[in-house]
């Protein structure tokens, strides 16, 4: 990748693609990627995003059987079903709080637009950040994610997150974290004062053309010129 710098903060791996002209920053963008994937996974939709937008990508800090990371454990249950760690979700958004903070102190994050996005695991994480600390993130992405259990509990007070961007999209045919997922992150979101735009995709557990555009426009028009 040209123009990617690795940072290590705290013993975390983080890839790094500077804004152009650091002068003309319009905020930075922290992505985190899914279960058994890494810090290069999602840095390929760097091109996708304005030049003028820094971008960071974390890589989580479990690691998983067959290489790559993750966030927090996955189980499965008698049925089936998958079952979600939490405590090491809720975990892993704390240090992730703390590791936001220490990239601001260290002048990595200047401003104070930080746009938070995940994909799968990622996007599980990226929401509980942003309801342990509002105050801390400007935007909300979404992509084929889950809700915690706990969720409905974190925020006391729903006002701070009055205007905030969200966008959410999921494949109608994904088979890993199924759509019913996607639309209950939907309900969910609705229920705050939030900006919330939504979107389905007949694709499974990906990130289609489609969505790249609408989350191109979406960063275009409800966060950059915020």
């Amino acid at each position: 990748m040209n123009n990617i710098n690795k940072l290590t903060i705290s013993g975390r791996k983080i890839l790094q693609r500077p804004p152009a002209g650091p002068n003309n920053s319009k905020g930075t963008l922290v992505i985190l990627h899914g279960y058994g994937a890494d810090e290069y996974d999602l840095m390929g939709l760097a091109p996708y995003f304005d030049a003028h937008l820094q971008i960071l990508s974390i890589r989580g800090p479990g690691t998983v059987m067959y290489g790559g990371a993750s966030w927090f454990d996955i189980d499965m249950n008698v049925d089936g079903s998958l079952k979600f760690n939490i405590e090491q979700a809720m975990d892993s958004a704390a240090e992730l709080i703390i590791l936001i903070k220490e990239l601001q102190q260290q002048g990595v994050i200047t401003g104070e637009k930080i746009i938070l996005a995940g994909f799968s695991q990622g996007a599980t994480i990226s929401q509980l950040v942003t309801l342990q600390q509002p105050d801390l993130i400007k935007a909300l992405l979404i992509m084929s994610g889950r809700l915690t259990e706990q969720a409905a509990d974190i925020l006391a007070d729903s006002d701070v997150l009055k205007g905030l961007p969200v966008f959410a999209g999921h494949g109608i045919n994904d088979n890993v974290i199924p759509i019913e997922f996607g639309r209950q992150i939907v309900s969910f979101w609705d229920k705050f004062p939030v900006q919330l735009e939504h979107h389905e995709y007949p694709m499974g557990h990906e990130i289609c053309q489609d969505e790249l555009g609408h989350i191109q426009a979406w960063m275009n028009t409800q966060v950059l010129d915020l």
